[in-house]
């Protein structure tokens, strides 16, 4: 790497810091919107990180004092609405009416957790509009200019969402958790025998030469050359893996051995393609889903970690 490439890394990589100091109070709010609003731990991750990217990159184009609650949970309600748009969801109009008889408020605490259950049945924006007042305490002002909508609109898409939620929340049992009976992949218990043994032969060898390691967020290797010279190289506690479902996907859960007994480590996910490994996915630096995970799992999470991770 150039002196110049170098010089611009360390000054982004500070940048970066002083900019998550800046929104921390704001990233498990942050989170539980993301995952409510997509109705998916998984896909609320991948919204929460891209909020965050997006949110520092347009960081140079403030030049005023902002909310950063706001500020935040505006990119990620336009990132969402954005992306249904690409999908050709139709996210819904609500006209501005003049009178309105408005539905009672709902207690956020009643119906949070059927909320990804009711993601399949509401509209895009009112699962968003119903999320930011009720849920997160918003304004109507805030959520207009988030959800790009008139005030009247949003209150006419709130009095819809309070109806249907209280309709829904009757008629619609509470999903039952399952346990999942398919068979693991034969190449998934493969893996697992090679990183519960600890041996490093039959791993490489699983390993795709153009192999993409993503460590979110931001920490990203693309070949096994790069993995062999960079996060192979790291050794760090005794770890204990094993395969489990987690929000409908078959995931390893790494637990390490600390002081305090067995702490949720990091949580994987593996693609293979002709029985290589072609893409994985790792949450070591994802608090907030780790949290979420910790607590699905039953399992404490590990709040100290290389390198110089302190989560307490």
């Amino acid at each position: 790497m150039s002196d110049f490439a170098t010089t611009v890394a360390e000054e982004t990589r500070a940048a970066h810091k002083k900019f998550e100091e800046l929104v921390l109070p704001h990233k498990q709010s942050l989170w539980r919107y993301c995952r409510y609003l997509t109705g998916s731990p998984w896909e609320g991750e991948d919204l929460f990180q891209e909020t965050m990217l997006k949110a520092f990159a347009t960081m140079a184009q403030i030049w005023n004092p902002i909310a950063y609650q706001s500020y935040l949970f505006r990119i990620a309600t336009n990132t969402r609405m954005d992306t249904l748009r690409k999908r050709r969801v139709q996210l819904d109009h609500y006209a501005e009416l003049e009178t309105i008889e408005q539905a009672a408020a709902v207690n956020p605490l009643e119906t949070i957790e059927a909320v990804e259950t009711l993601v399949q049945y509401l509209p895009p924006r009112q699962i968003a509009v119903f999320l930011l007042m009720e849920a997160f305490g918003f304004s109507a002002s805030d959520v207009a200019g988030m959800v790009r909508m008139t005030e009247g609109s949003v209150y006419s898409a709130l009095h819809r969402a309070r109806v249907a939620v209280r309709q829904l929340r009757d008629e619609t049992p509470k999903p039952r958790r399952t346990e999942k009976d398919e068979n693991a992949n034969p190449l998934l218990m493969e893996l697992l025998q090679a990183l519960r043994e600890g041996e490093a032969v039959p791993l490489l060898q699983m390993l795709g030469d153009s192999i993409h390691n993503d460590a979110q967020p931001g920490f990203q290797e693309f070949s096994k050359r790069e993995m062999l010279e960079g996060s192979l190289r790291h050794r760090g506690p005794a770890l204990h893996v094993s395969l489990a479902w987690l929000w409908g996907r078959q995931v390893f859960v790494v637990q390490a051995e600390t002081p305090q007994g067995l702490e949720l480590h990091d949580i994987h996910e593996y693609e293979f393609d002709r029985g290589r490994i072609v893409y994985h996915r790792g949450y070591y630096f994802c608090k907030e889903l780790l949290l979420a995970a910790s607590k699905e799992l039953g399992i404490p999470l590990q709040l100290q970690k290389d390198p110089h991770i302190d989560w307490r």
